[in-house]
C-alpha cells in the first residue's frame, strides 16, 4: 500500500503541501500520514513562537477534521526534535513511499541550508520526495 507522509513544521506549517497532498490522498485512495515536529522540548521559544506554535496546531486540527470528513484516510503524529532527523526517522520506520515537504521560506535561513537538508533526505530515506513551493502572495 502507498503511504504519503506530509511533514510540518511547528512553527510555520505547511499549508499548501497538506492541501496538495489531501488531494493526492483522497484521488489515489492511499493513506496519508501527517508529522507535526515541533522545537524539542528543551529550546527556548518566544512568545511570538509559541504563539506561532499553536496556530499551527489548531490550524493542523480543523485541517484533519475536514479530510476525515471528506473520507481520507489520514492519521497525526506529533513529535519534537530535529526536523529532518524526525522525517527520516518516521519515513524509515513507517514504510512510507511519497515524502511531500514545503519550502517554507523561514525554515531555513538560506537557499544553501534548505539545499543540504534536501539532499540529506533524498539520501537517507528509501522513498520519493516531492517539494511543494508556496505561491507568493502578491498585493496590488
Amino acid at each position: 500500500m502507498e503511504k504519503i507522509l506530509i511533514a510540518i513544521d511547528g512553527i510555520y506549517g505547511a499549508w499548501e503541501a497538506l492541501s496538495h497532498a489531501c488531494s493526492l490522498a483522497q484521488r489515489m485512495e492511499v493513506q496519508l500520514n501527517v508529522l507535526l515536529i515541533t522545537p524539542p522540548v528543551g529550546k527556548k521559544l518566544s512568545l511570538g513562537e509559541q504563539k506561532q506554535l499553536q496556530q499551527v496546531q489548531n490550524r493542523l486540527s480543523l485541517c484533519i477534521e475536514q479530510a476525515v470528513a471528506e473520507g481520507i484516510d489520514i492519521k497525526c503524529f506529533y513529535t519534537e526534535g530535529n526536523y529532518v532527523e524526525e522525517i527520516i526517522n518516521f519515513t524509515n520506520q513507517n514504510n512510507i513511499t511519497l515524502l511531500i515537504s514545503e519550502q517554507t521560506p523561514g525554515r531555513f535561513r538560506q537557499t544553501r541550508e534548505s539545499i543540504s537538508a534536501l539532499h540529506s533526505l533524498k539520501h537517507r530515506i528509501n522513498c520519493r520526495i516531492e517539494v511543494v513551493t508556496p505561491k507568493k502572495n502578491i498585493i496590488h
